[in-house]
């Protein structure tokens, strides 16, 4: 039987599994600190959830200034950035080109949503 989060697929359909880690261009929109790489968050995307581990910012572009930083240090609330994320237990995303309901990622730290983006890139 299917449980919570699982997709259901063609056997012989390849083109979607687990991925290993994945790139998405995000808005921070409430957090009281900096998001840093190895911060480890609950992501979740449709009904699936699992904890993911922030890799690497690969850029930011900060509301103040409107200038775009590459390889930061940290990203801020009201910031947008590409950051890569890291899931430590199964989760099945995709390209928000390709499939918008797998594309669509929102992260959660504790009962509020500080993160929510859109997946640009996926490493199976």
């Amino acid at each position: 039987m299917p449980h919570v989060g699982d997709i259901i697929i063609l056997k012989t359909d390849s083109s979607i599994r687990n991925c290993k880690e994945f790139t998405c261009q995000v808005q921070v929109l409430n957090h009281p600190g900096e998001l840093k790489p190895g911060y480890s968050p609950l992501a979740v995307v449709r009904t699936a959830r699992s904890i993911v581990r922030m890799r690497r910012i690969n850029w930011k572009i900060s509301k103040e200034t409107g200038e775009k930083v590459l390889e930061p240090f940290n990203v801020k609330a009201e910031e947008m950035a590409e950051v890569v994320f890291v899931p430590q237990q199964p989760l099945v995303v995709d390209c928000f080109e390709r499939c918008e309901g797998l594309g669509s990622i929102a992260v959660l730290e504790g009962n509020s949503v500080v993160i929510l983006g859109k997946v640009v890139g996926v490493v199976f």
